[in-house]
């Protein structure tokens, strides 16, 4: 993962400088224990004809063998006219941060990855059915 320089513009964009941002709350939460259970990561893309972005969506297993959607991050930042380059996207960032945790790092690693590529967490999505697409709740 790249590291960000204290006085560089904070990958959240908030246009503060890393160091006045989230520099401290990102020291404490590479230090903190993440939720127990497992997970699993499928990227996609996220909108509506006219307006993709690359989206990553995490399940997690409630009992064996039984997967619920948990949470879905998108990269608002990045919109295409096409879902299959949308979702390309979504894949290439999400294998980055998986080489990270194959390389030794942790998951808080994993998930600094895909916040500093811009992904941000949304609330009342839902899975269209029949594609990898998810689109937000009217």
């Amino acid at each position: 993962m790249p590291v960000t320089g204290r006085n560089s513009p904070c990958p959240c964009g908030s246009g503060k400088k890393y160091k006045r941002c989230c520099e401290a709350k990102e020291a404490e939460w590479r230090e903190s224990p993440l939720f127990a259970g497992r997970f699993r990561y499928e990227f996609g893309s996220y909108g509506a004809p006219g307006g993709y972005t690359p989206s990553i969506l995490c399940y997690k297993e409630t009992r064996p063998d039984s997967w619920v959607e948990h949470f879905c991050l998108v990269k608002p930042d990045a919109i295409f006219d096409d879902e299959d380059i949308a979702s390309q996207a979504a894949e290439k960032h999400l294998a980055e941060a998986r080489a990270l945790v194959d390389a030794g790092g942790s998951i808080q690693d994993f998930a600094l990855s895909l916040r500093h590529e811009g992904y941000k967490n949304i609330s009342d999505f839902r899975i269209v059915k029949n594609s990898r697409r998810l689109q937000s709740q009217p």
